[in-house]
């Protein structure tokens, strides 16, 4: 039956009733359709929701945390941006400070892979090791070369210079650096990028087939007085940038024969090399003119004190490419311009490296997929700071420490930037070695070498403490046992006593520990020296020097003034000490662990490190003691020794803690989970303190 218009309307005319039904239907599906259309805009936006959180859920979900994949690798090709360009750099003595500004600038501008090569001291090189380590930048190779046995092939050329021997070293990279390596930038560690480093890495294809060394001319007249200086050609170069073609100097001559030839016939008319290995490279170019390629001066501007630098990039000081400076005040130098150059200096220095962990496009990749994320867990935050990598700078000042004997022993503690004064008071009271992480920003680190340098007449004479730069990372807390973990595995002596910066140690604490150590001999004995702790309330009062005053200010008569550490509010943290006892002790007594008790110890080296799942507030000590405990340690407590506390405003993370019932439930999941962890690793449980 075909139903028309006409039909409709003429059914509609002899049976009116079917009226009311068809203009409800009619009205119904008006309605629907209206709704419908004005839901598109809805779903097409939640359809983009779901899309995301499965792409997301794509990257975040693996099996057990373990599986890799690899992104496919982009070839190697000359020309593109996944090309390797290969750095050279002497990096030893105090290097390791002065060069980071430099990296942040290079990594800035950089879009191609980079493979630093480092010639090294074993200083420089373990500072290297843990920078490169926990920087964690995304196409960066490194490899480093202790150069520390080579230094005898250069040490007998006269020198002036203010680096001193280290600054003849490049004249070896020939012969350093590995056979396979063809081509290799070589840079001074006191240059600033503001360019491309691929710009130069592209500059050995312009060179013809007899040129295999890359210069800038020298801007200044330093070479022009020919009877006092070195030879060189015109101004001569300057080797603060350099391009080596290794296999062109392999293959057409013999360079350590070269170089050495040089320095003997100048040395017979000027005694000394006053710039190094620049004097003797500039004395080769004068008799081989033809091995030299000329680079554009905007490629190395030296800001020296005699410099033309401005003849080279005029009134635009957008011209410039790199920044060298190639002066002893570096970057304190007065010269023309030298102010705008200096606050591009520092905004390396306060760049937050973290930043260069990013990158637009990724030649090459093997990395673990992020663990599988609950993203409705509340302790989402805690969970995320175990997996961070917190960007380590080791020995980040000058550090001397002369080996005593077997007992002698570091004070390992950490801090952040706004109890540094807590330092300087600490310092005061102990002669020893000390080993102190800070964790702090990159903006920071200039007040950092100010106050050490400058404004405390107390630590700027100390050189036996190592300090060891923590940097800042937004999505985690306070990283309190990672700190206590990097101070402890940088320490030169076989004992260390774990304190934290808001004590202050007794008089002679050093020497009585140093006594009780060898007396004790814990090492042997898998045992470790409790230090009993006390506390004053009073901002103003001086914390007691010696036992006897001690025990008078915790008489009746001056009650509040001092007291056993923490007794009101957390009395388990250190009651297992015996305070009663310590005070008319005379000898070493033995105590048990007991449940939550965190005593200040002195241990061997070799103890075992913090759990980094504890951060903030909470548990942090604690868990460190119950491991203690479950590896079967042993305690003393030492009858003439003690540390206090004093009074500071609470930390953001104690604060959180009271304020969050979050906060404390995470703390408390993660305590369950480090104690399963600890039942299952040494198979003990620590309630009853039976082995099973």
């Amino acid at each position: 039956m075909n139903f028309t218009s006409k039909n409709v309307f003429t059914c509609l005319f002899f049976r009116p009733w079917l009226g009311v039904p068809l203009g409800i239907w009619v009205a119904v599906s008006i309605v629907y359709y209206w709704w419908l259309i004005s839901r598109i805009d809805v779903l097409e936006t939640e359809n983009k929701v779901i899309k995301k959180q499965l792409s997301l859920g794509s990257v975040h979900e693996v099996i057990d945390g373990a599986t890799s994949y690899t992104v496919p690798e982009i070839p190697d090709v000359v020309g593109t941006l996944c090309e390797t360009v290969h750095i050279a750099l002497v990096c030893m003595g105090k290097c390791t400070r002065n060069i980071t500004p430099m990296l942040k600038s290079l990594l800035h501008h950089r879009q191609n892979p980079i493979h630093f090569h480092f010639v090294v001291d074993p200083e420089s090189m373990r500072t290297l090791n843990k920078l490169f380590e926990t920087w964690d930048l995304p196409d960066v190779k490194y490899s480093c070369y202790d150069a520390q046995d080579r230094l005898s092939e250069v040490k007998w050329i006269p020198n002036n210079h203010y680096s001193g021997v280290y600054a003849l070293v490049k004249l070896l990279f020939p012969s350093i650096l590995p056979d396979k390596l063809e081509q290799v930038i070589v840079l001074d560690s006191d240059l600033t990028f503001l360019s491309d480093v691929s710009q130069l890495w592209h500059m050995f294809r312009n060179m013809s087939s007899l040129q295999f060394i890359g210069l800038v001319e020298n801007e200044s007249n330093w070479y022009t007085n020919q009877k006092t200086r070195w030879p060189a050609l015109r101004r001569g170069y300057n080797t603060g940038v350099m391009l080596l073609d290794l296999y062109k100097i392999r293959s057409l001559i013999s360079w350590t024969s070269v170089w050495q030839k040089t320095v003997n016939e100048n040395l017979n008319r000027l005694k000394t090399t006053a710039l190094a290995d620049q004097d003797v490279i500039n004395a080769i170019i004068k008799n081989h003119p033809h091995i030299v390629y000329d680079i554009s001066c905007h490629y190395n501007v030296q800001m020296s004190t005699q410099t033309l630098a401005k003849n080279c990039y005029g009134e635009d000081v957008k011209n410039i490419k790199i920044l060298h400076w190639n002066s002893p005040s570096k970057y304190n130098i007065r010269i023309r311009d030298a102010d705008y150059f200096k606050n591009i200096h520092q905004s390396y220095v306060n760049f937050d490296g973290n930043l260069l962990r990013e990158k637009l496009h990724r030649c090459s990749q093997n990395e673990v997929v992020t663990y599988k994320m609950n993203h409705s867990d509340l302790c989402l935050s805690f969970r995320a700071a175990q997996r961070v990598k917190l960007r380590t700078h080791i020995y980040y000042m000058d550090y001397s420490y002369m080996n005593v004997d077997n007992f002698d022993v570091t004070l390992v503690l950490q801090l952040s930037m706004d109890r540094l004064q807590f330092l300087e008071r600490i310092v005061k009271y102990w002669e020893g070695p000390l080993s102190a992480a800070i964790y702090l920003s990159d903006c920071e680190v200039t007040k950092l070498e100010s106050i050490l340098r400058d404004w405390s007449s107390t630590l700027n004479i100390k050189n036996n403490i190592g300090y060891h730069l923590v940097f800042k990372h937004d999505s985690v807390h306070y990283p309190v046992n990672y700190l206590r973990n990097v101070a402890l595995e940088n320490v030169n002596t076989p004992y260390v006593f774990l304190m934290d910066a808001d004590f202050v140690p007794m008089a002679g604490l050093y020497s009585y520990l140093r006594e009780s150590i060898k007396l004790i001999n814990p090492y042997p004995q898998k045992k470790c020296l409790v230090v009993p702790a006390f506390e004053t309330q009073r901002y103003r009062a001086s914390p007691p020097r010696y036992k006897e005053e001690l025990l008078s200010r915790l008489s009746i008569k001056h009650l509040g003034d001092v007291a056993p550490f923490r007794a009101r509010e957390w009395p388990r943290g250190h009651r297992a000490t015996n305070y009663i006892r310590w005070s008319t002790a005379t000898a070493p007594y033995e105590v048990d662990w007991q449940s939550d008790y965190e005593p200040y110890l002195v241990a061997h080296r070799s103890i075992p490190k913090y759990d980094t799942r504890f951060s903030g507030f909470g548990w942090n000590k604690v868990s460190h003691s119950v491991e203690l405990r479950a590896q079967g340690y042993k305690l003393s407590v030492l009858p003439g020794a003690f540390v206090v506390h004093t009074p500071h405003a609470p930390s953001p993370d104690i604060t959180a803690f009271r304020a969050d019932p979050h906060y404390r439930v995470c703390l408390s999941l993660l305590k369950q989970e480090f104690m399963d962890d600890l039942k299952r690793k040494y198979n003990v449980t620590l309630d009853d303190n039976q082995r099973k």
